[in-house]
C-alpha cells in the first residue's frame, strides 16, 4: 500500500469514527447543532488540509479543494444560526455537498483524462454521495436529536464511500 493510499484510508476511517460519534451523541443529550456543525466543518477542513499536505507530491488537489469548500461553509455556519431553522442547516449542508461534489467531479475527470478505470468507481461514489446528501438535507426538518443522527449517518456513509478508492487501488495493485 502506497503512502497516499494509507493516508486516504486513515482519513476515511476518521470520517467513519466522526459519524459513529455523532450517532452516539444524542444518547448523552449533546444536540447543540450550531456547535456540532462548526465542529464537523472545522474538523473536516483540518483533515482535508492535512491530507493535502501529506499527499501533495502526488499532485492530488481534491484535499485542498475540499478544505477550501469546508472552510467557506465553516465561516457561513459561524455567521448564521443553524439551530434556529432547519432550513438554514439544510442550506449549509447542501452548500457543503455542492463544494465536495465539485471536488470529487474534478478528481473523477482527472482519472478519466488519464484513462484510468477508477473514474467509473469515482463516478459511482459521486452519485451515491449526492443522493445521500440530498436525502440528508430533506430529513433535517426535525428536532435537533434527529438532525444530529441524520448528519452522523451521512458522515458514516461518506467515510465508507471515501474508503472505496484506496481499497480498490490496493486490490488492483495486488492482483
Amino acid at each position: 500500500m502506497k503512502q497516499k493510499q494509507k493516508i486516504d484510508t486513515i482519513i476515511a476511517i476518521l470520517l467513519i469514527l466522526i459519524g459513529i460519534i455523532l450517532l452516539v451523541l444524542p444518547v448523552f443529550n449533546i444536540t447543540n447543532i450550531k456547535y456540532l456543525s462548526i465542529g464537523i466543518f472545522a474538523l473536516y477542513t483540518i483533515l482535508n488540509l492535512i491530507q493535502f499536505i501529506l499527499t501533495r507530491k502526488s499532485k492530488d488537489y481534491e484535499g485542498l479543494h475540499s478544505a477550501i469548500g469546508s472552510f467557506i461553509v465553516l465561516i457561513a455556519s459561524i455567521v448564521t444560526s443553524p439551530e434556529d431553522s432547519p432550513k438554514t442547516l439544510a442550506m449549509l449542508l447542501m452548500t457543503w455537498i455542492i463544494f465536495m461534489s465539485l471536488a470529487k467531479l474534478k478528481k473523477m475527470d482527472y482519472y478519466h483524462d488519464k484513462k484510468d478505470r477508477m473514474w467509473k468507481i469515482r463516478g459511482f461514489n459521486l452519485g451515491l454521495f449526492i443522493i445521500t446528501g440530498i436525502l440528508t438535507c430533506i430529513n433535517l426538518a426535525h428536532v435537533s436529536t434527529v438532525q444530529v443522527l441524520v448528519i452522523g449517518f451521512f458522515m458514516l456513509v461518506h467515510g465508507i464511500l471515501e474508503l472505496f478508492d484506496p481499497i480498490v487501488k490496493t486490490l488492483i495493485a495486488h492482483s
